[in-house]
């Protein structure tokens, strides 16, 4: 959430929106910016590295700016740690 809300903010525009909704059973997460900016890759990377997430993307609609990932609802997976 933090680093949607800091690319948003990175655009400098007077407010942002926070969206939240079921896709598939995964969580949507959309931060919208409400700049007339254009669409900056560079986050993907971060967002990509994001443990859960299973897809994210920027682009620009009439409204502004949006950035948003599709995270995964299940819970991690531990590895049991081996016996001495």
């Amino acid at each position: 959430m933090r680093l949607l809300v800091d690319a948003a903010t990175a655009d400098e525009g007077r407010r942002i929106s926070v969206h939240l909704a079921d896709q598939d059973g995964m969580l949507l997460v959309v931060v919208l910016s409400h700049a007339g900016t254009s669409p900056d890759d560079t986050i993907l990377t971060d967002l990509a590295a994001v443990p859960g997430t299973a897809s994210c993307g920027t682009d620009a609609s009439d409204e502004g700016r949006r950035v948003w990932t599709v995270l995964s609802t299940e819970r991690p997976r531990f590895r049991a740690t081996p016996a001495a």
